[in-house]
Formats: structure tokens, C-alpha cells, sequence
């Protein structure tokens, strides 16, 4: 499993790609990604109904459709060739860290100790397993990441229910975002 930090030059073209690591907090997203919409297992928003019914059955319905958001997002890292993580270490407690280290085996609980063992959060992946291990972080909803496209100039968020928000800075890499996702049986709501 290979996830290293990202060097200052790979942060710096980031950052002048993308503007805000912290995507998930942006409270006027579009003011920076004009193309928005959100990685679903529906293809329309739920009825309080539905989403009651579905809050009961919520890990089922985890471990039934992950493994699409998993393969989906994997497609696009090899589409766009590499994948940047930003890892916020702010807002996270010992308590939490436990808690999600009680879930991982013994090489995934030492990758994620080293993560939060150092201040910087920006981190390169390095390969399919490092990959699929953060995807699965967000999908079993122990701790969400945004993950960094830049050739596709995208941002996919790790979020709670399997609804990750797909940010997008143009057209052409939301529209190669969307035929991957639907691929994999899944939908882009916007």
C-alpha cells in the first residue's frame, strides 16, 4: 500500500488547480467548481419516506452498493492517472481514531496512524490498494476524504448514505466522471 505526502511542488499545482482542500466545507461550492452534482445509488432524491426507510437498513444498503462506489472510483484514478487525498486531521478526536483503528487490520490501522501522526493532509496515492483502503474508509462511513482528479480537474467527497458530492472545475471532466459512474451503476444527480 503506497500513500505518500504529497511534495511542496504537487501541492502547489493543486492549489492553483483547485483553490480550497477543504472542499467539503465550502459553503458556496459552486463559486469555485461550477459543475456539481452528486455520486448516488438513486438517480433522484428520496422521499422522507425512503430516506427513513433506508437510515434502518443503512449498512445493508452500505454493503450492497459500495463495491460500485469503490470500482468507480478506481476507474477514474486510472483514467486520470494519479489521485491526490486531503486527510483533515482538525475535527478528528483520539476517541474517533480509536474507534475507526478497531475496524482495520494490522497494515491498514499502521498506514492510517502514520497519516495522522504528521500535520501536512495532502497525500499522493500511490497504488490501487491505497486507493480502494481510503475509498472504503468513506463508503463504510469511519472517516471521508476528498479525492483530487487533476487531469479531470475534479474533486469527488467522501459523505454519509452513499451520496459523495463530484465537484468539477469544467464540462469535459464531469461528462468522463458521469460515464465512468454510470458504468458502474450508479447515477450523477445535479
Amino acid at each position: 500500500m503506497r500513500i505518500e505526502l504529497a511534495t511542496d511542488n504537487e501541492i502547489e499545482k493543486l492549489y492553483t488547480k483547485f483553490k480550497k482542500f477543504n472542499t467539503h466545507l465550502l459553503e458556496e461550492p459552486r463559486k469555485v467548481f461550477p459543475i456539481i452534482g452528486i455520486m448516488d445509488v438513486y438517480n433522484r432524491v428520496l422521499t422522507e419516506q425512503e430516506a427513513r426507510d433506508l437510515l434502518s437498513s443503512h449498512h445493508e444498503h452500505n454493503l450492497k452498493y459500495g463495491s460500485r462506489f469503490l470500482s468507480a472510483i478506481t476507474e477514474i484514478y486510472h483514467t486520470d492517472g494519479e489521485v491526490f487525498v486531503h486527510i483533515n486531521k482538525n475535527g478528528i478526536r483520539k476517541e474517533q481514531v480509536k474507534f475507526i483503528l478497531g475496524f482495520l487490520n494490522r497494515v491498514e490501522a499502521s498506514v492510517f496512524r502514520k497519516m495522522f501522526a504528521i500535520k501536512e493532509g495532502i497525500y499522493k496515492i500511490g497504488d490501487e490498494e491505497a486507493l480502494q483502503f481510503l475509498v472504503n474508509l468513506s463508503v463504510e462511513e469511519l472517516y471521508f476524504s476528498n479525492f483530487f482528479f487533476p487531469s479531470l480537474e475534479t474533486v469527488i467527497i467522501g459523505n454519509y448514505e452513499l451520496c459523495f458530492p463530484v465537484y468539477s472545475k469544467k464540462m469535459e471532466g464531469f461528462d468522463k466522471c458521469r460515464e465512468i459512474i454510470e458504468r458502474n451503476g450508479l447515477f450523477i444527480r445535479q
